[in-house]
C-alpha cells in the first residue's frame, strides 16, 4: 500500500434539504419534505453499502455532514446515518465528527441526538447578527435563534464550536462585521470561518445585482474588514491557518485540511458530493430524483469521473498550499514534480520577496499575512 493509501481519509455526507434558499446560496439544496428525507436516507444507505467493500482496508479520521441544512432533517435521521457509517467503515478512535447547523432549526432534542451519535464538532451558520441584513438576503434565522443556540452549546460545555461569518453582503459595513466577530468571541468559539461572498449566477442576489437593486462591496471595504478581523482574532488567540479560517491552537478543522492537501483522499456521499480517491475525482449527480432513482435500482449515482494529471496536481499543489499559513513545501514539490520552483519562478519570487508579499523560510514558500487578501493574484503569478 502506498503512503497516500496509508493516510486516513475524510468522509463527507451532503444533506440537500433547506426550509428556504438564501438569496446568495448556490449550493445544491431542495425544499424540506419528510417523505423525501426518508427516501434520501434509504438512498444514502444504499450508496454506503456500495462503497464499504471498496474501503474495507482504509481508515477514516474525519466525518463532515454538510448541506443544505443538516439540522433541518427529522429527529433520528442523523442518529440512523451515524450508526450506518460506523458499521460500514473503519474510523480512528479520535475521529473529528462535524455537523453544520442553522440556529433556526437546531433544537435541544437534535443536539442530544448529535452528541449521542458521536458528533464532537458543531459548525453554526451565523453569517451575521444584523437581523435587517439577514432578512434582506433571505436568511430565516433570528438573533433569538442564534442566542438560544449558543446558550445551549455553552451550558453543556460543548468542546468544539465553529461559526461561519459571511463577508461582502450588500449593505454590510466594517462595523456590522466586527459586531458579529465581537459577539462570537463572547461565546465558547474555537474556530471561525470567514467566507467572502461570491455572487453566483442563478441566485436571487445575482438577479438583484443585474436589476441594479444592490451593489457589490467595494474592494477597499473588503480589505479593511479583513485587516480588522485579523487584528481582533489574533489578539483573541486565534491563528489564521488558512485564508478563510481561524482557530485556537489545536482546533484547526481536520476535515477541511484534507481539501488543501492533494495527497489526502476523501469520500463524498449524497447528492452533488465530490470525492478525491487515489488521483481520481468523482462527482455525484446534482439531481435529487436521479440520485434516489439510481440507487433504488442499484445503479451508481456517480455521473462523472476524471483523472487528475500531473500538471493539474502541480497547479493545485501551489494553489492550495499557498492558501495555508504553513505554505508550500518546496523540497517535497521538487521531489514530486521534478521542478525547483525557486529556479523556475526565480524572477517573480524575487520580486514578490522584495515587496515582502511572500517569504521563503525553512524550505517553505508562504504568502505574508498582510497579503492574504490578494492571494489569488500572487498564486496566479507563481503557477
Amino acid at each position: 500500500m502506498s503512503d497516500e493509501e496509508n493516510r486516513p481519509l475524510g468522509l463527507y455526507i451532503h444533506i440537500p434539504f433547506c426550509n428556504k434558499k438564501c438569496d446568495y446560496c448556490d449550493f445544491v439544496s431542495y425544499s424540506m419534505d419528510r417523505k423525501a428525507q426518508q427516501l434520501y436516507l434509504e438512498a444514502l444507505f444504499t450508496e454506503i453499502d456500495m462503497m464499504k467493500s471498496k474501503f474495507y482496508d482504509r481508515v477514516f479520521d474525519s466525518i463532515f455532514i454538510g448541506g443544505g441544512t443538516p439540522s433541518i432533517v427529522y429527529e433520528g435521521f442523523i442518529a440512523s446515518l451515524a450508526r450506518k457509517i460506523y458499521s460500514s467503515f473503519h474510523f480512528l478512535e479520535k475521529t473529528e465528527f462535524t455537523i453544520e447547523v442553522n440556529p433556526s432549526s437546531f433544537t435541544r432534542e437534535k443536539f442530544l441526538e448529535y452528541v449521542q451519535a458521536g458528533v464532537n464538532r458543531i459548525s453554526v451558520g451565523v453569517q451575521c447578527i444584523d437581523e435587517k441584513l439577514l432578512r434582506e438576503h433571505g436568511r430565516i434565522q433570528s438573533m433569538e435563534n442564534i442566542e438560544d443556540t449558543f446558550k445551549m452549546l455553552n451550558s453543556s460545555q460543548f468542546p468544539n464550536i465553529n461559526s461561519d461569518v459571511m463577508i461582502g453582503l450588500p449593505g454590510q459595513t466594517v462595523n456590522s462585521v466586527m459586531d458579529t466577530i465581537d459577539y462570537l468571541l463572547k461565546q465558547n468559539i474555537k474556530h471561525i470561518s470567514t467566507y467572502t461572498l461570491q455572487i453566483e449566477r442563478h441566485t436571487m442576489l445575482y438577479s438583484k445585482l443585474r436589476k441594479g437593486k444592490i451593489s457589490p462591496m467595494k474592494d477597499k471595504t473588503m480589505v479593511a474588514i479583513y485587516n480588522q478581523i485579523n487584528k481582533t482574532l489574533e489578539k483573541a488567540g486565534f491563528v489564521r491557518y488558512e485564508i478563510s479560517n481561524y482557530a485556537k491552537p489545536g482546533f484547526e478543522c481536520k476535515h477541511n485540511l484534507k481539501y488543501w492537501d492533494d495527497e489526502i483522499s476523501y469520500l463524498g456521499l449524497g447528492v452533488a458530493a465530490h470525492s478525491y480517491i487515489d488521483g481520481y475525482r468523482y462527482y455525484n449527480t446534482k439531481r435529487l430524483d436521479t440520485y434516489i432513482d439510481n440507487l433504488s435500482e442499484g445503479k451508481s449515482p456517480i455521473y462523472s469521473r476524471e483523472y487528475v494529471s500531473d500538471e493539474e496536481r502541480r497547479t493545485e499543489r501551489i494553489m492550495l498550499s499557498l492558501r495555508t499559513k504553513k505554505g508550500l513545501n518546496l523540497e517535497k514539490f521538487k521531489k514530486d514534480f521534478n521542478e525547483d520552483l525557486l529556479r523556475s519562478r526565480s524572477d517573480i519570487i524575487k520580486k514578490m520577496t522584495d515587496k515582502k508579499m511572500i517569504e521563503v523560510k525553512d524550505n517553505f514558500l508562504r504568502i505574508k499575512d498582510d497579503y492574504f487578501a490578494v492571494s489569488n493574484s500572487i498564486i496566479v503569478e507563481l503557477i
